[in-house]
């Protein structure tokens, strides 16, 4: 009897998404429990497993569990780019009201602290502080505080840290 690895089209992306007989290949947001996730943690040997000739490492083992709890959306070229130096792009649109787009890359797997701070150098809003794999990054401020609160129309500025860098853009509240 045939297992669900047959049936499964890891050609394209609606053939990942959709799955097999074994069950969904991705279950967009749960790695535990998607097939595709499933079947490539399986030991090299074991019936079912894949890549069945060559086994995957543990960075691309997580860059996929990665991609599929960020929501398994569909990938672009850029998207397996690893960046060669760190950047933090301009917030756009800026200035803005009430939402704002940052984007940055990190070449490498890193701690990263992302905050905004207001005129006076206060933290207003923590928008990342955690270990990030390395690549394309994209969070979004909507102008609301760590209390939950709007903040006021003014100046802000956007602080990211990593283990060697510190880089701060300025950003306008317009309302």
């Amino acid at each position: 009897m045939g297992g669900g690895a047959a049936t499964l089209d890891l050609t394209n992306y609606n053939g990942v998404m959709t799955g097999g007989v074994s069950g969904l290949a991705v279950i967009s947001g749960d790695h535990q429990n998607s097939e595709l996730y499933n079947r490539i943690t399986l030991p090299e040997g074991v019936a079912g497993s894949m890549p069945p000739n060559d086994p995957l490492s543990p960075v691309e083992i997580n860059l996929i569990a990665e991609w599929i709890n960020e929501g398994a959306n569909d990938l672009s070229i850029e998207d397996y780019i690893s960046p060669q130096n760190f950047t933090l792009d301009q917030n756009y649109p800026n200035p803005f009201n009430p939402n704002t787009t940052i984007t940055y890359n990190l070449p490498d797997n890193q701690m990263i602290s992302l905050k905004i701070l207001d005129a006076s150098g206060k933290i207003i809003r923590t928008m990342v502080n955690e270990f990030q794999y390395s690549g394309s990054k994209r969070v979004q401020w909507n102008a609301i505080n760590d209390n939950g609160q709007k903040v006021s129309s003014g100046v802000y500025f956007l602080s990211v840290e990593t283990e060697n860098i510190r880089q701060t853009r300025k950003m306008i509240l317009l309302k």
